[in-house]
């Protein structure tokens, strides 16, 4: 009996002491750290809609031509429906 309870003793200190070390490198982190900075204002894209099949997406991402915009090549290339 005096075996198992040095044994449990001796897990209880283990984990209170991994707590302690956890408890201390967080504070120690947290004053060394700065906050995050800020990038500056978020930019704003117009999405536009495909001429073909309607869908939604940022105009930087789509193919304009022919005075419509198009999701992808491939709709640019079948035309309007």
């Amino acid at each position: 009996m005096s075996k198992v309870l040095f044994w449990v003793v001796v897990i209880l200190v283990a984990l209170l002491a991994m707590r302690l070390l956890a408890r201390h490198s967080a504070a120690s982190k947290s004053r060394g750290a700065q906050p995050p900075k800020r990038k500056g204002p978020k930019r704003f894209e117009a999405m536009v809609q495909c001429a073909r099949c309607g869908v939604h997406l940022p105009s930087s991402e789509a193919v304009h031509s022919h005075g419509n915009t198009w999701c992808s090549q491939e709709h640019t290339r079948l035309g309007k429906p």
